[in-house]
């Protein structure tokens, strides 16, 4: 009866299914996949870098296991502060400063943005295929923990753990303690903005973050240089998705088992 069971357990995984002994499976590791979204593609931020990034991601997602994945994305309200059209005489790339909602003393300065990412527009979608494949993990090989952040019109949030003032905290940092996640590995839009919020907080909170270089993107070289120098700074490991996988080879699947 036991020898039965482990054939079936092996039969499932040899089908890509997620189970306890698979060899493909990242343990306590998260994939973590930051604002990959029409609006920054091809949408009012498009971005000519960014879709170079979606085979490693999708790479990713077809090839490796994983015990939890977040997938973030900005979900801002009409007149979100972040927006120009919400400051009247602004245009793309101008700032306004702008109160702490806790500490009205406190100022931080707001850059201004085309309106993008409103919820139930094309634009705030998730990318066709990284979707395709989170819905077909979900429920079945993976649990997908959607984190919809910047809902506060008052306040952006480049981070998925939080947002820009910690005044309103994310459901991810619990999510991942549950799932006894570790280790982040990071991937998505922007490296000098959201990526980068989301790896700082990682840090922040405890975690070992794994910044794959090649599976995020930003608007330059210059700027992704800049991003990246700093993550280094935090402590944050920054390897191309090549080397990532050799240093994370999986073993074959009967190489660790006894029957």
């Amino acid at each position: 009866m036991w020898v039965n069971s482990i054939y079936c357990l092996l039969a499932l995984s040899n089908l890509g299914i997620a189970v306890p002994f698979s060899s493909k499976l990242h343990k306590k590791t998260a994939l973590a996949i930051i604002d990959v979204q029409n609006d920054f593609i091809t949408g009012s931020l498009a971005n000519p870098r960014a879709p170079v990034i979606l085979p490693k991601i999708y790479q990713l997602l077809d090839n490796h296991e994983w015990p939890f994945i977040v997938a973030s994305q900005d979900w801002h309200p009409p007149g979100h502060v972040s927006f120009f059209s919400s400051h009247p005489g602004k245009v793309a790339g101008d700032t306004v400063n702008d109160s702490f909602v806790d500490t009205p003393t406190k100022i931080e300065t707001q850059m201004l943005y085309a309106d993008h990412c409103i919820p139930e527009t094309w634009g705030a979608e998730i990318e066709q295929g990284i979707q395709t494949r989170l819905h077909s993990l979900e429920g079945y090989r993976a649990p997908v923990n959607y984190i919809k952040k910047a809902q506060d019109h008052r306040i952006d949030s480049y981070s998925a753990f939080a947002d820009n003032q910690y005044h309103r905290f994310t459901t991810l940092h619990s999510e991942l303690s549950l799932h006894g996640i570790e280790t982040l590995v990071m991937t998505g839009l922007l490296t000098n903005a959201c990526v980068r919020g989301t790896s700082i907080d990682g840090i922040k909170l405890g975690y070992e973050v794994i910044l794959i270089e090649d599976a995020t993107e930003t608007t330059s070289a210059e700027d992704k240089a800049a991003a990246i120098e700093e993550l280094e700074g935090w402590g944050v490991q920054v390897l191309n998705l090549t080397d990532w996988e050799a240093a994370n080879s999986t073993p074959s699947k009967l190489s660790n088992m006894e029957l």
